[in-house]
């Protein structure tokens, strides 16, 4: 009673709110921190992205293009990226963006003291040693790195960055504390009702960088059609329901299971969207049983992959057995391969092993927005066919997470989020594990073509480094690739537009009546 209740005025407050020319988006946690890149999580990604923007942006299809840049202009040796900016560009306050912008902003990333996040992508510890960032001129930027880097504007693009945004030295008070975000995008930072909402109010003054017309990733075609966003806090789903079939809310992120219940509806309208995630089934390649590629094989073999994906995902999803989404400029023929559905081929393959019946467990959760347990659930009935002796563990989320962390498992059914660059999704799971037990693969050759992809940065050399990895993969079967992420979205009917990207709202370009 009480929960229906609390629903109830949850309800009715946002009936209150939905009266003005805004988009009204539920979101099921409140902003961790309005400080670019630094206290984030997805819900935060999503809100600050429609505030901030970078020099560079990504496109639908995972390609990086300036945003904030004219152009960009990488020097022979790959050490020197020369920005250019847009002449355009104004910040919410009605400042001119100059390079003397860009330049504090990265001096200020690159600060310890900032707390940003991705500080350990830029200053060597990882990937990236940026060692410079000069203004030449008002309209013209100099960035230097160490050595040449496939993923340098990828790693500025990235949503768990704050997108690099570039933002007015205002954002930050007399007193050297960060006050609130004064970017470029566009929508502005207006009220933060910590627990309930925030919202952006449009940005009237906003220019979308050249485009065809149409919104594309975080660059293209970007108009803010709406008067504002307000981002809601409503964790529960019977509020959301109810909140999307009687107007109250125009767009939320609904699970699996409550898709019947928009479905041949005058008043709303769902949306399936797939993103660049990954749900696959990591195998510990250290395990006494699963440490031969045989079993393994064997396992990818035995799952008629078509089947268990139309079945796991509600019909949403695409089979993929490449570490790369379908929708990535990457996404070549060689990456279509899969392992055939070959039960008789799987039995021979564990004969070959020495398998002998040997128990192996996958470990699951039971989350309504991921298909972590129906999937494992479904592969083990199939791997059953081909005589593997397969269990489920089910587990909650953390300790699943845990486990993985620690390399402590056999099989792990999970769902990854959106890596763009496939050199950056790679890194997810390949390396030394003795250096980090959460990496899946530690194969030499696949962490050599790891190492030449974060190096190489024609296109074309890389297209070859990519379909040399997933056949590798294919052979040695580190993790059986299912198929990539689908997000499942509610939206009032009226909605018109194209509001969800990589698993977010994303609500320019999208009007309400």
């Amino acid at each position: 009673m009480k929960k229906l209740l609390l629903a109830g005025v949850m309800l009715a407050a946002l009936t209150q709110t939905a009266a003005a020319r805004d988009i009204v988006v539920a979101l099921s946690s409140d902003l961790r921190s309005n400080d670019p890149g630094v206290n984030r999580d997805g819900n935060t990604d999503a809100i600050m992205m429609h505030i901030l923007e970078g020099l560079v942006g990504y496109t639908e299809d995972g390609a990086v293009k300036p945003l904030l840049a004219k152009s960009v202009a990488m020097s022979d040796d790959g050490l020197t990226y020369t920005f250019t900016l847009r002449d355009d560009v104004t910040f919410h306050n009605g400042d001119k963006m100059t390079a003397d912008d860009v330049v504090w902003s990265m001096n200020r990333y690159m600060d310890a003291d900032s707390k940003w996040r991705c500080l350990p992508d830029f200053d060597g510890s990882r990937v990236v040693k940026l060692t410079g960032v000069e203004k030449v001129d008002d309209a013209t930027v100099t960035m230097t790195i160490a050595e040449p880097s496939a993923v340098f504007l990828g790693l500025m693009a990235r949503p768990e960055c704050g997108f690099t945004g570039i933002i007015s030295p205002k954002s930050v008070g007399e007193d050297g504390s960060f006050a609130a975000p004064i970017g470029t995008g566009p929508f502005k930072w207006d009220e933060w009702k910590k627990g309930e909402y925030v919202h952006l109010a449009k940005n009237d003054a906003y220019v979308s960088p050249p485009n065809d017309g149409k919104p594309d990733g975080t660059v293209g075609a970007k108009d803010p059609l709406v008067d504002g966003v307000k981002f809601m806090v409503v964790p529960d789903a019977s509020t959301v329901k109810a909140g999307i079939q009687s107007g109250a809310l125009d767009l939320a992120e609904v699970s699996p299971d409550l898709m019947p219940e928009f479905e041949d509806r005058d008043d709303s309208k769902l949306i399936v969207a797939v993103n660049n995630g990954k749900n696959l089934f990591y195998m510990q390649t250290r395990d006494p049983v699963l440490s031969n590629p045989g079993v393994r094989r064997a396992m990818a073999m035995a799952l008629d992959l078509p089947q268990l994906v139309a079945a796991a995902s509600n019909g949403t999803g695409t089979p993929n057995c490449s570490m790369i989404a379908t929708n990535s400029i990457y996404y070549s023929e060689t990456q279509e391969e899969c392992l055939p559905y070959d039960i008789e081929a799987a039995k021979k393959e564990l004969k070959d092993a020495g398998y002998n019946g040997e128990p192996i467990s996958i470990i699951a959760n039971r989350r309504g927005n991921v298909p972590s347990y129906p999937a494992a659930i479904i592969a083990q009935a199939m791997m059953q066919q081909a005589g593997l002796n397969v269990q489920i563990e089910v587990l909650d989320y953390a300790t699943q997470v845990e486990r993985r962390r620690s390399g402590n498992y056999q099989v792990i059914s999970q769902s990854v989020s959106p890596r763009l660059d496939p050199a950056l999704m790679m890194s997810f799971y390949v390396g030394d594990k003795d250096e980090n037990t959460s990496l899946m693969w530690e194969n030499p050759e696949a962490i050599e073509l790891l190492d030449a992809a974060y190096r190489e940065t024609d296109q074309a050399k890389r297209q070859q480094i990519f379909d040399d990895f997933h056949t590798l993969m294919l052979e040695d079967m580190p993790g059986l690739f299912m198929y990539d992420m689908v997000d499942i979205w509610a939206a009032t009917a009226s909605l018109e537009g194209a509001p969800v990207w990589q698993g977010n709202p994303r609500v320019w370009e999208v009007s309400v009546d």
